[in-house]
């Protein structure tokens, strides 16, 4: 019998702690498997809003040549300042293609965001006409970092604190009274403060949710696996409650079911219905000459030579001891007789080898064909039993035919023409 336990639950099942501030999962190979699982879909979202960052990069260029004109050399500077950037973040872009897991890790982008933001440090001191949008831009990009771009948050914090700081000094060198710059800082301050909060309850979102579907998947795996077993715990059963062990042939309790629907096909179709018993020669001496492991070899290669000796569609049982049958639909008595009489050739044909020895065997068989009404396995066992049981008698190693008056005829194979 196959014993089948339980699987413990995988640790993955258990509580995956996520840190508050770091929003990522503090195991490491938690975390390693959350970012392999997103990163095609982060590293497609973030080329797009790099893509978009460098069209607006490029785009913003009109409003200087509309303010500054095409003759000013600092229209020109910031342009090859935009194209510079346009470039880096389409250089990212590519790089992303084939290196999706850096868009999972957050520091190629804070890089070019900490390499951008000096653009607009020096946009406050070349464009006062457009210092208040800048403050708003900054403060728009503040926001969007955290909450557009996908990486890890943590990544971004020191990036949105040189927005910050950068900024600061900037107006600082404006000359800004204090007021300003403690409204500027609480300006600039607040989105990163927000964006960051708001990315942060929404990445661990997402890794609650990743931990709560691996809970399921190992817990699917736990239950298909215990499925299996369980389905092959009840094939094993079976096979135990149907087969003799020691030959792999169908014991007497799957032999009688397997009759109960030989039966009804014979019945339905008004076909015949034969049994062959069989019983090895002097089984108790090769037991006693040989031992019972050489005598359990007899009874295995007895069992394997009936597969080659019968057809398919018979039905070759131990039902105990050194005693066979076999049920064989659709065969006349004579047809059984053939197949019984061919069997015992190949047996006696067929030396066993044990521990140096070769032991010749024999066999006896009796067969009995159904007579019209007869239902009974008992019955139709029991005149095979008395063909089997004159053939003991008259010297064993025959093949007897249970006649339909009850007489016993041993079967000769050249008597009778065999379809």
């Amino acid at each position: 019998m196959i014993a089948t336990t339980t699987p413990p639950p995988p640790a993955a099942s258990a509580h995956v702690p996520i840190s508050v501030w770091r929003a990522e999962f503090k195991d490491a190979d938690c975390e390693q498997a959350f970012r392999a699982s997103v990163q095609d879909a982060m590293a497609r979202q973030l080329r797009l809003a790099l893509a978009l960052w460098a069209g607006l990069m490029l785009l913003f260029a009109l409003p200087d040549l509309q303010a500054l004109g095409a003759g000013n050399a600092l229209f020109w500077q910031l342009l090859l300042y935009r194209a510079l950037m346009a470039m880096l973040l389409l250089g990212a872009i590519w790089v992303l293609r084939s290196q999706p897991r850096w868009a999972t890790d957050g520091r190629l982008v804070a890089w070019i965001a900490v390499i951008g933001y000096p653009f607009y440090f020096l946009l406050f001191h070349v464009r006062e006409d457009v210092r208040f949008w800048t403050v708003g831009m900054v403060m728009f990009m503040q926001f969007c970092m955290f909450l557009f771009l996908p990486g890890r948050v943590v990544a971004y914090l020191p990036v949105a604190v040189w927005g910050v700081v950068g900024s600061l000094l900037s107006f600082v060198l404006l000359g800004r009274p204090t007021g300003v710059l403690l409204g500027l800082v609480f300006l600039l301050t607040l989105p990163a403060l927000v964006g960051y909060m708001t990315a942060a309850r929404l990445q661990r979102v997402q890794r609650q949710e990743f931990a709560l579907r691996q809970r399921l998947s190992e817990t699917n795996a736990a239950l298909q696996t215990e499925i299996a077993q369980r389905i092959e715990l009840q094939a094993e059963l079976e096979r135990q409650a149907t087969t003799d062990p020691l030959t792999g042939l169908v014991n007497r309790r799957e032999f009688s079911r397997r009759f109960a629907l030989d039966l009804a096909r014979t019945q339905r179709d008004a076909s015949p219905l034969s049994l062959v018993l069989i019983d090895l020669d002097h089984f108790k001496r090769i037991n006693d000459q040989y031992g019972h492991a050489a005598g359990d070899a007899v009874l295995r290669t007895l069992a394997q030579l009936s597969h080659g000796c019968f057809r398919s569609i018979d039905t070759v049982g131990r039902l105990g001891g050194e005693e066979f049958a076999v049920l064989l639909p659709s065969a006349d008595l004579h047809c059984a007789a053939q197949a019984a009489r061919r069997l015992a050739q190949r047996l006696a044909e067929t030396p066993v080898e044990h521990e140096g020895q070769r032991i010749v065997a024999g066999m006896t068989a009796g067969v009995a064909q159904r007579l019209p009404g007869e239902d009974s396995l008992e019955s139709l066992l029991q005149r095979a039993d008395l063909a089997l049981y004159a053939g003991k008698q008259a010297g064993r190693a025959r093949t007897m035919l249970a006649l339909p008056d009850g007489s016993h005829q041993e079967f000769y194979t050249g008597l009778h023409s065999i379809g």
